[in-house]
C-alpha cells in the first residue's frame, strides 16, 4: 500500500504535463477532448481514492496498543500521521473547490438562460454593438449573438458562427468543460487541464462548422473577422465558457487553414494505459488496506 496508494496522484502530475501536448497535436479535436475528459475523471477518481487511503490510516489510532499500524503491510514503515493528515486536508479543500466551481457553474448557466428568455428557434440576438457570440447549454440550447458581431461578418461567414455554435450544443462541449473543470478541483495538479479542455471544444466546433459549410478557408476567415471586431471593440471575454472569439484564436484559424488532422492511436492508448496504472494501483492499495483490516473487524465481531 506504501507505494501503490501514491502511484495515482504520480500519475495525475505525469497526464496533466504530458497530455495537453499530445492532445493538441497528435490527436483529432474531438478525439483530444474525450481522451483528456475521461482521463482527468479517472485521475481524479483514483488520486481523491488515494487520498482517502492514506486519511484513513489515521483509524489506527483507534485500535488497541497491541494490533499492528494499518500502514504497515510487509512494510516496516508505517504511513506517518502528519501525511494522513495532509491527505485529510487536501479532501477537505478539495471539496470546498468542488462545491464553489458547482454553484458558480450553475449561477452563470441559470442568469444566461434567463437573458435567453423563451427563445423559440434557439438564437437570440442581443441589441448590442460590442461583437459576441456564444453558446448556452440547457433547455434545448441557445445561441447568443450580438448584433455588433452579426454587422462585422458576411452572410456566410454568419453562416459559419451558427454552425459552430450548434456544434456546441448538439456535441455537448459543456459537459467536457464542466468535468474537467471539476476534476481540477478536487485535484489540482490537473488544473492545466480545464485550458486544454476549453481550447480542444473550441477546435472540435470549428472543424464541425467547417465540415456544415464546406470551406475551411471560409470558417477560417469567419474566425480571424470575428477575433478582429471584438479585439477593436475592446469586448471581453465572453460570458459563457464556449465563446466563438475566445480560446486560442491564432492557432485555431491556423489549424483550419491546414489539412484535417489525423489521430495517432498510439498516444490515445498510451495516455489510457496511464489511467489503467493509476486504477490498479489503487484496487492493489484497497486490497491491501481491506487485508489490514481484516483481523480487527474480524475481533469485532464476536
Amino acid at each position: 500500500m506504501r507505494i501503490a496508494v501514491y502511484i495515482p496522484i504520480v500519475a495525475a502530475l505525469i497526464f496533466a504535463v504530458a497530455l495537453p501536448r499530445l492532445a493538441v497535436r497528435r490527436m483529432t479535436p474531438a478525439v483530444g477532448a474525450w481522451t483528456l475528459t475521461v482521463g482527468a475523471a479517472l485521475c481524479a477518481v483514483a488520486t481523491t481514492w488515494s487520498l482517502g487511503l492514506l486519511a484513513a490510516t489515521l483509524a489506527d489510532d483507534l485500535l488497541p496498543d497491541n494490533y499492528p499500524n494499518l500502514g504497515v503491510i510487509d512494510d516496516p514503515t508505517p504511513v506517518n500521521d502528519l501525511v494522513a493528515l495532509a491527505a485529510v486536508g487536501l479532501l477537505i479543500a478539495g471539496c470546498v473547490r468542488l462545491a464553489i466551481n458547482l454553484r458558480r457553474r450553475y449561477t452563470v448557466h441559470r442568469d444566461l438562460r434567463r437573458l435567453c428568455g423563451d427563445s423559440l428557434d434557439g438564437l437570440v440576438v442581443l441589441a448590442d454593438s460590442t461583437p459576441q457570440a456564444f453558446a448556452v447549454p440547457g433547455r434545448g440550447g441557445h445561441i447568443v449573438v450580438s448584433s455588433g458581431m452579426f454587422a462585422a461578418l458576411s452572410g456566410p461567414e454568419r453562416r459559419v458562427l451558427i454552425a459552430h455554435e450548434r456544434a456546441h450544443l448538439a456535441a455537448g462541449h459543456h459537459w467536457h468543460t464542466g468535468i474537467v473543470r471539476a476534476a481540477a478541483s478536487v485535484t489540482p495538479l490537473l488544473h492545466p487541464l480545464a485550458g486544454t479542455s476549453r481550447y480542444l471544444c473550441e477546435r472540435w466546433a470549428d472543424e464541425a462548422a467547417a465540415r456544415t459549410v464546406g470551406d475551411r478557408r471560409l470558417a477560417a476567415t469567419s474566425l480571424a473577422r470575428a477575433a478582429l471586431a471584438a479585439a477593436g471593440a475592446g469586448a471581453p471575454s465572453p460570458p459563457a465558457e464556449l465563446g466563438y472569439h475566445g480560446a486560442g484564436v491564432g492557432a485555431r484559424v491556423a489549424a483550419l487553414q491546414a489539412p484535417p488532422a489525423r489521430s495517432r492511436h498510439v498516444a490515445v492508448l498510451a495516455l489510457a494505459g496511464l489511467a489503467a496504472v493509476a486504477v490498479t494501483a489503487d484496487v492493489h492499495a484497497t486490497g491491501d488496506f481491506l487485508h489490514a483490516m481484516l483481523p480487527f473487524l474480524h475481533d469485532s465481531g464476536r
